[in-house]
């Protein structure tokens, strides 16, 4: 069994590169959502292990540093009056039990980390997940998003508005917090500690910032990719995912693939196709629910 791990551009309404893989490579269960953080991938792992053996693949995609997640109480959120911000009037965060208002959620507004603090957990959170699995003893790959030195934090004001989509290159100002970052003496050894062969796309040198890359980089690269966009949504394609999946998870070649057609076929398709919208229940969704759109996943079934 392949598990992966991730966010929406591990599991999205169309194909992803899990979805491929499951084409290609056999049964693959996908415990990725849209929104979720690394912190989200930790513990999701961290609770399916014991239903991990150890033949089986372990595959994770990190999302982007600027999603992280905390551990909640109720008398934390009534001290900071930010009751609103959260999901819903039961208190339902991740993994709430029976006290409300008690789990893990995501990051308010007023309280973004530095992009030097996000570096650096996002790290933090490889090794340990590499530790852990390490442990475990089963195989794993591990790929980035897309460079995680990029500051992608979303812009509230004056009006709400993401940025991960508009990151192309690493900027001079993110080069600059990246290497004062890395300089750091833990940060260092951190970085040497991380064993970079378990990445697919790894980085060229880990202590160069600019030389990291993802699907997100992949993705815009190529004009064969680009000219599939989706109307308005800014995921990468079923083409770049299946591209991807071939290429750098599995090390072969892409361009004669036997699906390669098919995924041209749902990306043409899925050009204009109606992405829903963000609902309350997607902000706490557990892993296992599905997104796949109906069709393209019988059309995947098929092969």
């Amino acid at each position: 069994m392949i598990y992966t791990f991730g966010c929406s551009v591990t599991k999205w309404y169309w194909p992803t590169w899990a979805d491929w893989l499951s084409v290609y490579k056999g049964p693959v269960t996908n415990l990725a959502f849209k929104g979720y953080s690394n912190d989200n991938i930790y513990w999701t792992l961290f609770e399916t292990l014991p239903k991990i053996k150890k033949d089986d693949h372990v595959i994770i995609m990190w999302s982007q540093s600027h999603r992280l997640n905390y551990w909640y109480d109720r008398p934390w959120i009534d001290q900071q009056d930010v009751l609103g911000f959260f999901p819903n009037a039961r208190g339902d965060l991740w993994y709430t039990q029976d006290a409300p208002h008690v789990g893990l959620y995501r990051t308010h507004p007023e309280y973004q980390p530095s992009l030097t603090h996000m570096i650096i957990h996002e790290m933090q959170t490889v090794y340990n997940t590499q530790l852990l699995l390490d442990r475990h003893g089963c195989q794993y790959t591990m790929v980035f998003v897309h460079n995680p030195f990029l500051d992608c934090r979303p812009r509230y004001s004056p009006t709400f508005q993401i940025v991960w989509n508009k990151k192309e290159i690493i900027s001079d100002e993110e080069l600059e917090t990246a290497y004062n970052a890395i300089k750091l003496n833990p940060v260092r050894l951190l970085i040497d500690k991380i064993d970079w062969t378990r990445f697919a796309s790894g980085p060229e040198d880990p202590h160069k910032p600019e030389t990291y890359t993802g699907m997100w980089e992949f993705f815009f690269n190529k004009k064969e990719y680009l000219i599939y966009s989706h109307d308005t949504d800014p995921h990468p394609i079923p083409l770049t995912h299946h591209d991807f999946a071939l290429e750098k998870i599995l090390g072969w070649d892409h361009r004669n693939a036997p699906h390669r057609e098919l995924a041209i076929k749902i990306s043409k398709d899925a050009m204009s196709m109606h992405i829903p919208e963000f609902s309350v229940e997607d902000y706490t969704a557990p892993a296992s629910t599905p997104l796949l759109n109906t069709r393209y996943k019988n059309e995947l079934g098929s092969y």
